[in-house]
């Protein structure tokens, strides 16, 4: 790494953690800051209720960590953790924890963090959901996109509070029996799986409004469906779907395909998860949404002020 970058970062991070710390700020944002390890002093900033170390190459987090005991929120995407960290067991007030993009493999201790309500696991290698992922009873998001799953657990339907669950780019083609048991969900992301039908379970999701099932392998859409679902917008772009052409006048709740080669694709929604704004509170990524902490809104030290662009420095 170039010294000089190296120098200027750890400093920058000295320097927001000092102050985080002076000021008992409740928020501290330390992403992209290419930490290798966990700053020991951050252990201090024990007023913090949130936390966002995402975007650096920690492989690890210390055994300590129990000592932030305030932390509700915390961002660890794109790091390079390869296993679930126990520790976060320790955060007896955790509720929304993002740990996408990170090559654990498996959720191992999941179970125990029952105060979790948002979980995002995107692209972590993930070949299943561990049975007790049904512990976490007030879980209301939950987004596994990116992985490798090929089956849903049993327990999945406890999560009886769950209202956004995004299972897109995995190997499903099934889902659990009970699933009609999660009837608080508003959104169902089930793209780019291996369906070869919609699951009728989905029809008594009462609450639901908003079913992805492009890029799957539909063929046929059963009437029954199609009669009792006329309250949710189902998109099924990208399926080899036969169907007749007054379908979508009767329907306009569904999004078929052909309608991309009909009117072109500036109207349709690319991304799956950003046509949810009837929910207001629904999340239009997989990124958790931290404010500004405190700190930031001060003037600070004109090391702590340097870009991160310096990262591009040479050294001479």
């Amino acid at each position: 790494m170039n010294p000089m970058y190296d120098f200027i970062q750890r400093n920058r991070v000295l320097a927001k953690i000092e102050k985080a710390y002076q000021s008992k700020a409740s928020n501290l944002e330390l992403d992209d800051f290419d930490l290798s390890y966990f700053p020991e002093n951050l252990l201090n900033c024990t007023e913090l209720t949130s936390l966002n170390l995402a975007h650096n190459r920690l492989t690890s987090l210390p055994g300590q960590l129990f000592q932030l005991k305030n932390i509700k929120k915390l961002s660890l995407q794109y790091n390079s953790l390869d296993t679930f960290p126990a520790v976060l067991k320790e955060l007896i007030h955790l509720k929304d924890l993002n740990i996408g993009h990170n090559p654990i493999r498996s959720l191992t201790f999941i179970g125990e963090l029952v105060g979790l309500e948002v979980l995002w696991c995107n692209s972590c290698c993930l070949l299943s959901l561990p049975e007790e992922i049904g512990n976490l009873v007030n879980l209301n998001t939950l987004g596994a996109r990116h992985n490798q799953l090929s089956s849903l657990p049993k327990s999945i339907c406890n999560l009886k509070k769950l209202r956004w669950l995004t299972l897109e780019d995995n190997k499903l083609h099934l889902i659990p029996k009970k699933f009609e048991y999660l009837q608080e969900l508003i959104h169902l992301n089930l793209n780019k799986n291996n369906f070869s039908y919609i699951p009728l379970q989905v029809m008594k999701l009462k609450n639901l409004r908003y079913l992805h099932l492009q890029s799957n392998e539909i063929y046929t859409l059963p009437d029954t469906l199609i009669n009792n679902m006329n309250y949710v917008k189902i998109n099924l772009l990208q399926n080899p779907l036969s169907y007749s052409e007054d379908l979508n006048k009767l329907f306009p709740n569904l999004i078929l395909p052909g309608i991309e080669l009909q009117n072109g694709t500036d109207d349709l929604p690319l991304d799956s998860d950003s046509s949810t704004e009837d929910w207001e509170n629904s999340y239009g990524s997989s990124e958790l949404n931290y404010s500004l902490s405190e700190s930031d809104s001060d003037e600070e030290e004109v090391l702590v002020e340097i870009p991160k662009l310096s990262k591009y420095l040479v050294t001479f």
